[in-house]
């Protein structure tokens, strides 16, 4: 989900981008267009003010020209509609032609003295249809510049938005980073601090049986023949230190997600009763009684038998660090419907209310538990595995004393219809 919200930020951003971008570029292609047009206007008005200027000059000078200045003149004239055709469209070249014909009837005229009368008049009538044309010019080149204006504003806005945009996108996605960073400096920190922790309470966690078989070898070591009571301490310590290192090395291999579980049919009474063989020897040098109450018909599962072991070991030994000499672990295993049930119930202090829900997290301890030792791994593997079979556990305090640990698993279809 992480990487799916830092994807969506970039993929708005990339989508404003592109919206800008083909905005700004369609701008810039319409200014560039009104821009041509503006500048072929231009050039039109020109032309046209010269025929214009042209005309009225031989309006009002007409009488006096000689024939080979009015000539010429008619010339200038004939040049500058023929200039003027690339400017026209093909409706406005067909009504050109008329003046063109007009401009060759003005040369016959021109080569005959008597019909100078005539030439004036029509050159009059000529001169009012230029000064026409040249206003409608001028209005189309004061429409094509406000145009040009207008896009030429639209375009420099679409760039400052652009920019305004790409500046607080930069801004956010700066932010964004540096919050990441922050998050993520925050998670090393934590790591280092869990991996601390974790080195600290497996180095005491481990301390202390190794310190009890060493006293307890050298107390075999010093009874001569009759060790047999120091050396079933010393299995006893020795199965509780393998059980820790166990559960130091499944937790930690869960967490990498490299554990493997192949699945199969097994029976859970089956699973629970090894564990709690396991554990017998530890129960027995801290004076504590396994009692095992399971159902008489088999409660079929689909698991992995050496995991689920390990979780109901995990419990198991949480329930020892908690029962004092003398009391009871009950050990029990059971089915209902479609669930199988493990219970494990202490004859401990138990567990504050506040406390029952954080007992499976890796690590936390209750109050009572940081005064009896251990890593506060245990019920977070059993957790672990449980979920990995579909199943729940939970933990609730005993009327009177003690806590009990009950984990739910579904139990094997065939087995539950």
């Amino acid at each position: 989900m992480g990487g799916e919200g830092r994807r969506r930020p970039a993929l708005r951003l990339m989508l404003l981008l592109l919206v800008l971008g083909g905005s700004i570029l369609g701008l810039l292609l319409g200014f560039s267009l009104s821009l041509m047009a503006a500048s072929r206007q231009f050039e039109h008005a020109l032309i046209a003010r010269q025929q214009a200027a042209l005309v009225s000059d031989l309006a009002r000078d007409a009488e006096g020209l000689s024939a080979q200045a009015l000539r010429n003149n008619l010339t200038a004239y004939r040049d500058l509609i023929r200039q003027e055709r690339q400017f026209l469209s093909h409706r406005q070249q067909q009504a050109q032609n008329e003046e063109l014909a007009r401009a060759d009837t003005l040369a016959g005229l021109a080569q005959r003295p008597e019909t100078r009368p005539q030439l004036i008049a029509m050159v009059k009538a000529i001169d009012s249809n230029e000064q026409r044309e040249v206003a409608t010019v001028r209005i189309d080149l004061a429409r094509i510049r406000r145009d040009t204006i207008m896009l030429g504003a639209l375009l420099a806005l679409t760039a400052l938005g652009a920019a305004a945009t790409g500046l607080i996108q930069l801004q956010r996605s700066n932010r964004d980073l540096t919050a990441e960073v922050a998050a993520r400096t925050q998670d090393l920190r934590a790591i280092d601090q869990s991996r601390r922790l974790f080195f600290a309470k497996a180095s005491h966690e481990l301390r202390t049986p190794v310190t009890a078989i060493r006293v307890m070898a050298e107390v075999a070591l010093d009874s001569g023949a009759d060790a047999a009571a120091p050396l079933r301490d010393i299995v006893a310590q020795t199965g509780f230190l393998h059980h820790r290192i166990e559960e130091l090395l499944s937790l930690s291999s869960a967490a990498e997600g490299r554990p493997v579980m192949a699945s199969h049919p097994c029976d859970l009474a089956d699973v629970l009763a090894s564990a709690a063989l396991q554990a017998q020897p530890y129960a027995r040098s801290i004076g504590v009684t396994i009692r095992q109450d399971h159902a008489l018909a088999p409660i079929i599962v689909e698991g992995d038998r050496r995991w689920l072991a390990q979780a109901a070991l995990a419990v198991i030994d949480n329930g020892l660090k908690f029962s004092d000499p003398g009391g009871t672990l009950d050990v029990s295993s059971g089915g209902n419907g479609h669930t199988a049930t493990i219970a494990i119930a202490d004859t401990g202090p138990g567990v504050l209310p506040g406390e029952l829900p954080r007992i499976f997290d890796a690590y936390y301890q209750a109050e009572g538990g940081r005064m009896r030792g251990g890593t506060g791994l245990g019920l977070a593997l059993a957790r672990w595995v449980v979920e990995q079979h579909g199943g729940a556990i939970r933990a609730e305090n005993r009327e009177g004393t003690g806590c009990r640990i009950v984990m739910d698993l579904p139990l094997l279809k065939e087995d539950a219809a």
